[in-house]
């Protein structure tokens, strides 16, 4: 049965250029809200939608929110909005809180990659690790470097860069990785992603990492406590890393998956993994064994194409058993049993125009959830009310 006191955690894309983070209950009711405008894009500019608002936002046990301004900053904030820290960072997508005092987050950095052959101009994403008591960064691990290390993923990144590098407009990211580089010019960051992103074909953007967790230690000794595991949209991979001796423990994905989002650890050492299927048509969730490594379980909709969300999206976990779904592009959420039968469902409705509602929603515990709910509404919670609504949908059934 589903857990009845659980809330959810989303960030609608369409409340860009005063981002909201929204607190749902299970009736689909906005229960808390945060609000922050600071280092948002300026709109004039014209901004596409993956540097709008905040990527993804998660809760601290304190309430405290976490929020990625794409590219540009890792805010903390209090219930009531205001600021904690900010880590001016080129962060993106994806965060994770541990309870050892540490928040671990995604970042991308422009870099220059010598021969063989012509020098490639690579979107570096790095594993970068904040105090969380200061926002101050303590490390940054390299996810090129980190595959680089094993052999048979460098065999497989080096294949990706050469047929990149093939592309008419990988000279044309060259010329602008130079000019970042020639003094008085543009500094890397959110104008420089900018700039390679658009790029046809975007040759620059090989890594596309989307989500990040810090791991338990796996029950058959795979991995160990505070290991990385990692997606990478455009390498169809999944992969967990050993950042005290930067080399990866693990990996799987080309030729099963299809840019896929948030993996993550099961209880008996199993992955949750939602495979967008872009080259499929149609989206579903995974669990993987990763000793054989194969596909222990399978969750498709009735019919299959029901359920596709090309960009964005996820499934996570919920206390009890049921798996949630984020159905980013059409807005829902949906939580499903394991034989295939939907137990809940909400829609969330803003504004039209963006690719995704949102990057994804997030289940928070009850006693989290309780933390910022109270008796009054601040500003932050009546402009999501305004902004954002929230529906339960019928139940339908679907298939496993």
């Amino acid at each position: 049965m589903p857990a009845p006191d659980t809330h959810f955690l989303f960030s609608p894309s369409a409340t860009y250029p005063n981002p909201v983070a929204c607190l749902i209950n299970r009736d689909a009711e906005i229960v808390h809200a945060w609000s922050s405008d600071l280092d948002q894009p300026d709109p004039s500019a014209g901004p596409p939608g993956y540097l709008r608002g905040w990527n993804h936002v998660e809760l601290g046990t304190d309430g405290a929110l976490y929020a990625t301004v794409p590219l540009h900053s890792l805010v903390k904030l209090a219930p009531d909005s205001s600021l904690i820290w900010r880590a001016e960072l080129p962060v993106h997508h994806d965060l994770d809180i541990t309870d050892t005092g540490q928040v671990y987050v995604l970042t991308e950095q422009p870099r220059l990659l010598d021969g063989p052959g012509d020098p490639f101009v690579l979107l570096d994403n790095s594993i970068t690790i904040v105090d969380d008591a200061t926002g101050t960064t303590t490390a940054t691990h390299s996810l090129f470097d980190l595959l680089m290390s094993d052999v048979n993923l460098s065999v497989a990144v080096t294949r990706h860069i050469d047929r990149r590098r093939r592309s008419p407009h990988h000279h044309r990211a060259l010329a602008i990785y130079h000019g970042l580089a020639s003094p008085g010019s543009v500094q890397p960051g959110r104008n420089a992603s900018r700039r390679l992103r658009d790029l046809p074909g975007s040759p620059a953007d090989l890594l596309h990492a989307n989500t990040i967790e810090v791991l338990r230690a796996h029950p058959a000794g795979l991995w160990s406590e505070g290991d990385v595991l990692v997606s990478m949209r455009e390498l169809d991979t999944i992969a967990v890393v050993d950042l005290s001796v930067n080399r990866v423990r693990w990996w799987w994905g080309p030729g099963d998956l299809s840019g896929q989002h948030q993996p993550t650890m099961l209880a008996d050492g199993h992955l949750l993994v939602f495979d967008n299927g872009q080259r499929r048509g149609y989206s579903r969730v995974l669990a993987v064994d990763p000793t054989r490594p194969a596909i222990s379980w399978e969750h498709l909709a009735d019919p299959p194409r029901n359920l596709f969300c090309a960009v964005a999206g996820g499934a996570e976990p919920l206390a009890g058993g049921n798996i949630l779904i984020s159905d980013a592009q059409a807005g829902q959420a949906l939580e499903v049993t394991r034989d295939g039968h939907t137990a809940w469902a909400v829609r969330t409705l803003t504004a039209a125009g963006e690719r995704a509602q949102f990057y994804r929603m997030a289940a928070v515990a009850p006693t989290t959830a309780a933390s910022v709910v109270g008796p009054s509404d601040g500003p932050a919670t009546g402009s999501a009310r305004d902004l954002v609504r929230c529906e339960l949908l019928d139940l339908v059934r679907t298939t496993p």
